[in-house]
């Protein structure tokens, strides 16, 4: 295969920003070698580590990932699909990404009750204006 024809399997660099992730990865929990379906979490890391990793993501492409985004992508090769995904797309999702549950469904991140963190804002406030003492 020539060099074009593997440009133009791997537009943005998915394989180059693999080898890239896999490289952050090593360095942050202290391994040799991650391959692209390990996941970050299940080879030891934390969020903690989530934070080195997103600042030498910065220091390296020049780009602010946020950080729920390596929780929503936590595999080498589903975060590489991500950061090559044209921006505004939402990036990648599916096989492969550490996205999907086995059932083929996306795998979702947030709170197990509804409402989210602000709902439970909301409520502290409400309590608080009833109550107006501590």
């Amino acid at each position: 295969m020539s060099a074009h024809e593997d440009d133009a399997r791997d537009p943005a660099g998915a394989a180059d920003l693999e080898r890239l992730v896999s490289e952050l990865w090593c360095e942050a929990l202290g391994l040799d070698d991650v391959g692209p379906s390990d996941n970050f979490f299940d080879l030891g890391g934390h969020s903690l580590l989530l934070h080195a990793v997103r600042d030498r993501l910065l220091a390296r492409l020049g780009r602010d990932v946020p950080l729920v985004d390596l929780f929503r992508y936590p595999t080498v090769r589903g975060l590489a699909a991500h950061l090559a995904a044209p921006a505004g797309t939402g990036g990648a999702g599916g096989p492969g990404t550490g996205r999907e549950t086995p059932g083929g469904r996306l795998a979702g991140i947030g709170p197990a009750h509804g409402g989210g963190v602000s709902a439970s804002f909301a409520r502290g406030a409400r309590r608080d204006e009833e109550d107006e003492e501590w």
